[in-house]
């Protein structure tokens, strides 16, 4: 059975526990772009020229919020400038550090939103971070890991 096979199996907590195994490395990932690279993260919005800078914090405190199952840190509302300016263009990462940015995000919407976010999209979008031949690898690891 793939690896992709087995995910679609899991009960919906282990699914979940999932998400947030591959989500911490997405966020080390963002995390370690964000040290390296602070001119990247500020922007200038298109429509009215306003300067922006990304919050550094925000993704890390989109999984607490997801740990905790609750928004008390007003996260859903401070990822409304940075997401619409990465649609919009005006703010743009590297492929696999947007692809991480994005996995956190979603996994935040499905968990605390209750938005309806398709599994494997979260599971491919914080994938997309490591090498083509390490995705089954790791997803195997994640997804041992969370049903020990």
């Amino acid at each position: 059975m793939t690896p992709q096979e087995r995910f679609s199996r899991l009960a919906a907590d282990h699914r979940r526990q999932v998400h947030l195994s591959l989500c911490e490395d997405a966020l080390l990932a963002w995390t370690g772009y964000a040290r390296r690279n602070r001119a990247a993260l500020r922007y200038r919005d298109a429509v009215v020229g306003m300067r922006h800078h990304v919050d550094v914090d925000l993704p890390a405190d989109a999984l607490r919020a997801v740990e905790a199952g609750v928004d008390s840190a007003g996260v859903g509302d401070r990822y409304l400038e940075p997401i619409t300016a990465l649609q919009d263009d005006d703010l743009s990462f590297p492929e696999p550090i947007e692809f991480a940015y994005y996995a956190i995000y979603n996994c935040f919407r499905k968990y605390v939103r209750a938005d309806d976010i398709p599994d494997w999209l979260i599971v491919n979008q914080a994938l997309s971070i490591h090498d083509d031949h390490e995705v089954a690898e790791r997803l195997t690891r994640a997804i041992e890991r969370c049903t020990q």
